[in-house]
């Protein structure tokens, strides 16, 4: 469905029902639901590793070979799993205690071999072997974010120091200039959920739209924009992010004039390289529109599908999304979805 803001739960599930399970199964089918995503750096965030370094890789963008920012698959997944955890801990854990028997809940963690592998954030996401020695497998995939501009005009190195309180003092191992991804940095994500319930599509929405930090240090730095451009269901997985970046910066350099980029003077051998001109162009500006690039994105990644032979009978808009993610704004909408979750996975996480 595209522009029905009025779009609700019910008709969401009722659209979604050929592509979702009315409960998690044990073996893998064929069912997608791929959730496109920018993610918009509304502060600046550090996304290392090391701690100084900001991440980042060399991708190729038509003929050029280029440096660009990296957003790593399995810091995104740690942010929403926390984010998940907690809204569980605040939404269901008097109906989780009913669940775990005269123990009770604990609430769950991020430890690795502790979590409690009953709750829907773990039949979701999955986990390592417990107590029990069962694992779960994720059924949420997520790509390497990139960013559409070169590394060089996203990242600056901040001046950072521990000062104490004493009025005068020596440098001090304190002292460092990590990188910093500037405001406003766009990271086109493609995120892919695989044989969940109508309740876990709910689930993961709600957990995206509530989310705001990523990264190693997600709670101190980098406050970020979930915008969920579309959600398509299909028996195939759609397109990855980079493949999605990759067109978006070519779209935006079609758009970039020749005179822009061209002398008036140009010999004609030289207007073949027009357009590495155009996209060196748009990959150091300062800024980027993000209404531009968010139309951009979702006309890219349904063309790639296009071309990979991917068919969507079911598709919702950013609009749509919009009207889902308005009703989930209400906490007891969300508690009802959580508590017939946790009913859907009872066989599935038992061993």
């Amino acid at each position: 469905m595209n522009g029905d803001e009025n779009m609700t739960i019910e008709l969401l599930k009722e659209s979604l029902k050929d592509f979702t399970l009315p409960k998690p199964e044990k073996k893998p089918k064929e069912n997608y639901v791929n959730v496109l995503i920018l993610r918009e750096l509304k502060s600046a965030a550090r996304f290392t590793t090391d701690g100084f370094e900001a991440n980042s890789a060399t991708i190729r963008i038509g003929n050029i070979e280029e440096t660009v920012g990296k957003l790593f698959g399995r810091k995104q997944v740690a942010s929403d799993r926390r984010k998940a955890k907690a809204l569980q801990r605040t939404l269901i854990s008097e109906e989780m205690n009913k669940v775990m028997g005269k123990d009770g809940w604990n609430g769950c963690t991020m430890k690795v071999n502790e979590m409690c592998q009953r709750c829907p954030e773990c039949a979701l996401f999955g986990s390592a072997a417990s107590e029990e020695s069962v694992s779960i497998t994720s059924r949420v995939m997520y790509d390497e974010a990139y960013t559409i501009r070169a590394l060089s005009a996203i990242v600056e190195e901040f001046f950072q120091n521990a000062p104490g309180d004493d009025y005068t003092k020596k440098p001090t191992s304190g002292i460092r200039e990590p990188d910093f991804f500037k405001e406003g940095v766009l990271f086109p994500c493609v995120v892919t959920l695989k044989d969940v319930t109508v309740e876990e599509v709910l689930f993961f929405l709600n957990i995206t739209d509530r989310n705001s930090r990523y990264g190693a240090t997600g709670t101190r730095f980098g406050k970020t924009q979930n915008h969920i451009l579309g959600v398509y269901a299909s028996h195939r997985e759609g397109p990855s992010s980079l493949e999605v970046t990759r067109e978006i910066a070519l779209k935006l350099a079609e758009k970039v004039k020749d005179e822009d980029v061209m002398d008036k003077d140009s010999k004609d051998e030289d207007v073949n390289k027009a357009l590495d001109a155009k996209l060196k162009q748009v990959m150091y500006r300062d800024t980027l529109s993000v209404d531009e690039v968010k139309a951009i994105a979702t006309a890219v990644y349904e063309e790639l599908s296009e071309k990979q032979r991917i068919e969507y009978n079911t598709k919702f808009d950013e609009k749509a999304v919009s009207g889902i993610l308005n009703e989930l704004k209400d906490d007891s909408v969300v508690k009802s979805q959580l508590a017939q979750q946790i009913e859907n996975i009872k066989e599935f996480v038992s061993a």
